[in-house]
């Protein structure tokens, strides 16, 4: 159960989509003088790094995952390879002292995860189409989008009307969203009021973005991410962009977190014929499938075959029928 549920820490990553995490940047000169700087003015500093990448990854990804409080702590190593492209592409795979543990991916049509101690250790996978009808179950609070923002890479709409709250140390970013099932949701972008710099190609410094939040209506944190350090890579052209290094991901009702250290990051491009087989399941076609929308096994008649719940935890509670 202990390793289980240290898999679900981790299987949380991409499917908190709507954390706009982790986009480490310095803010424009006004920063320094103790101004803040108009939400035109950050949607165009933001989007003046994001543009910059198309693709990342790192061949060398370590995990600390999480779940639970106190004496009930969990918690597990891992360490795997990461890639992720626009918009919607990602593909996770971990292990655990050397045996496969975690399989996490996505494309334009679906997002699925395999962890090997579940039970049943299915690939769980759904369409984004079936998860925007607001029906599907899920054992992870879901935003699809997530993994793009959390990685410093996603555009944000210069359209939007965005609002500014400042404090001492930090001012936030906010604008309004909705969520794959349609709830209004809010999305909170932290800036640290001090001009940081930005680290040079291959090396680390400060985030001057702190974290990335995102939050209801109630202004209830549905998942954070604290950026620690972030890192130069250079992008093509020989640009330099600013992506995270060392970031904690965080689900509150869920008692869950994870920190990452995404070491040797790249900034890639990735050719048509590895897109196809990097960002499909189907060198997970000797596994049994699971659709979460449909709740039942993958060649099952609708209505026929395993069906699930799951508790706040993400931990099945009843399966079978």
């Amino acid at each position: 159960m202990r390793r289980f549920m240290a898999g679900l820490a981790l299987g949380l990553l991409p499917f908190a989509a709507g954390c706009n995490l982790i986009n480490p940047h310095r803010p424009p000169a006004a920063q320094a003088t103790g101004e803040v700087p108009t939400p035109d003015k950050l949607v165009v500093y933001l989007n003046d790094n994001a543009r910059k990448v198309q693709a990342v990854q790192s061949l060398r990804v370590e995990m600390d995952c999480k779940q639970g409080a106190g004496l009930n702590t969990q918690s597990v190593g891992l360490d795997g390879l990461m890639v992720c492209q626009k918009p919607r592409n990602f593909r996770l795979k971990a292990k655990v002292v050397g045996q496969p543990a975690v399989d996490i991916g996505s494309n334009d049509q679906e997002f699925w995860y395999w962890i090997s101690k579940a039970e049943p250790p299915y690939v769980y996978h759904c369409g984004y189409e079936d998860l925007s009808r607001g029906n599907v179950t899920m054992p992870f609070p879901f935003q699809p989008d997530m993994l793009i923002m959390a990685l410093g890479m996603a555009e944000y709409d210069p359209a939007k009307k965005y609002e500014i709250k400042t404090y001492d140390k930090t001012f936030e970013l906010i604008e309004p969203a909705t969520s794959p099932q349609g709830q209004p949701i809010k999305k909170v972008t932290v800036f640290n009021r001090t001009d940081v710099g930005r680290p040079g190609p291959g090396q680390t410094g400060q985030p001057q973005v702190l974290a990335y939040k995102l939050k209801d209506m109630q202004d209830h944190d549905i998942c954070t991410a604290v950026v620690y350090e972030a890192q130069g890579v250079r992008a093509d052209g020989g640009q330099v962009v600013v992506l995270p290094y060392k970031v904690k991901l965080s689900w509150p009702d869920q008692k869950v977190e994870m920190t990452m250290w995404l070491r040797d990051l790249q900034a890639v491009n990735i050719e048509p014929e590895r897109v196809g087989r990097l960002f499909t399941r189907q060198d997970l076609a000797d596994l049994q499938g699971f659709d979460l929308a449909r709740r039942t096994v993958d060649g099952a008649p609708a209505g026929v075959g395993q069906t699930q719940s799951f508790n706040r935890s993400g931990v099945r509670q009843a399966a079978g029928r």
